[in-house]
């Protein structure tokens, strides 16, 4: 009796190093098991960071941090362009040396100097690297450097993340909910951004997750817009759940306001409000309590006067008639009809003067 066996999907296997799961399947994010999943499925085939981003729908640079997340484990040699199976490495050991001589690489070309701190372009960013390889309280011993302000913080790189991720179990928990939140898997640069908002800019768990809830809630669930706010947040130090759910209230009326203004003046929205543009709209509608019936005639005489629309000519408009105490537009006409008459009572002495300026000429004459 013949007989065949089969196998399915299970006829075509390779093999996935079981260190993968022991030591970095609790640490790695979805997009690092990804990428090395899908090397070890092409081992035999030409690889760059380009064909695995188009292939996993990744940016080359979040290819790049994974893979390096995995030299760093020990798990992956780098030798020039070459990646090779790597030795067995002790559970202890936080840093392999091909994962050190990765980093020295780096600052040799950047051209920065070791230390607790490197300079940027003139800005200051910590060395999470260095930081991560000091003993507890070796920090101490350091000549404290005083940091410059940042245009634009460095976000930390994926062995310090993954080191803290396993030190901080709120921080882990911050990432699964961000992930939830967001709908999507983090990827290296997320969590980095995510860990950078916490431990660099100070902002706790629970308000990080009230970001990113209120981001998603306004249609920018995107990192870059969390960073943005998120900064901002800090710089205001809004450190507690109560002081981030005044801002998020403030700022959804001041949004409000604008689209009420906007729908007043025929304005397509495209894309955010300005930050002027929200300013303009608290002040018009939330300080000074316009209604809309005064906010178009606004507009209408900035049109007729200027030919368009000019949000400060329509801002000064607006002063005028609330120093004023001119609150609807039935009032309007009064003082129309007060500044009328000075302007006739000037032409008319202005007028007078340039006769008696003429006559005395003509005496000469």
């Amino acid at each position: 009796m013949s007989f065949s066996v089969n196998l399915g999907c299970w006829r075509s296997v390779f093999a996935v190093p079981s260190d993968v799961v022991d030591k970095g399947l609790k640490l790695a994010s979805a997009y690092q098991l990804r990428v090395l999943l899908y090397i070890l499925r092409h081992c035999e085939d030409e690889l760059s960071n380009g064909i695995i981003g188009r292939e996993l729908n990744m940016h080359e640079e979040d290819v790049k941090d994974s893979i390096k997340f995995w030299i760093d484990r020990g798990l992956i040699v780098q030798m020039g362009d070459e990646l090779s199976p790597g030795q067995d490495v002790k559970e202890k050991t936080l840093v392999t040396k091909t994962a050190e001589k990765a980093i020295d690489q780096n600052k040799d070309e950047e051209k920065l100097p070791a230390g607790a701190g490197e300079e940027l372009h003139g800005y200051y960013r910590p060395n999470y690297q260095d930081q991560a390889k000091l003993p507890a309280g070796a920090d101490e011993e350091l000549p404290q450097s005083r940091p410059r302000m940042l245009s634009r913080q460095q976000r930390p790189d994926s062995f310090y993340v993954a080191q803290r991720l396993s030190e901080d179990s709120d921080l882990a928990a911050l990432m699964d909910e961000a992930q939830i939140i967001l709908g999507k898997p983090l990827s290296s640069g997320d969590t980095g951004t995510l860990v950078m908002l916490k431990e660099t800019d100070g902002l706790p768990v629970d308000v990080l997750i009230m970001l990113l809830q209120y981001c998603v809630s306004i249609g920018k669930g995107n990192m870059r817009t969390v960073e943005k706010i998120g900064v901002s947040w800090a710089d205001e130090g809004i450190a507690n759940l109560e002081l981030a759910e005044n801002k998020i209230r403030r700022m959804k009326e001041r949004n409000n306001a604008w689209n009420r203004v906007s729908g007043i003046f025929g304005i397509k929205n495209i894309g955010s409000p300005t930050k002027k543009q929200l300013e303009y709209a608290e002040k018009w509608l939330m300080t000074w309590c316009f209604s809309d019936e005064m906010l178009r005639e606004s507009y209408e005489r900035c049109v007729d006067t200027k030919g368009e629309l000019n949000l400060r000519y329509i801002d000064g408009i607006l002063s005028r008639w609330y120093n004023d105490n001119i609150r609807n537009v039935e009032q309007i006409p009064v003082l129309k009809g007060k500044n009328k008459k000075i302007s006739d009572k000037s032409e008319q002495s202005k007028a007078s003067y340039d006769i008696d300026e003429l006559e005395a000429f003509s005496i000469f004459d």
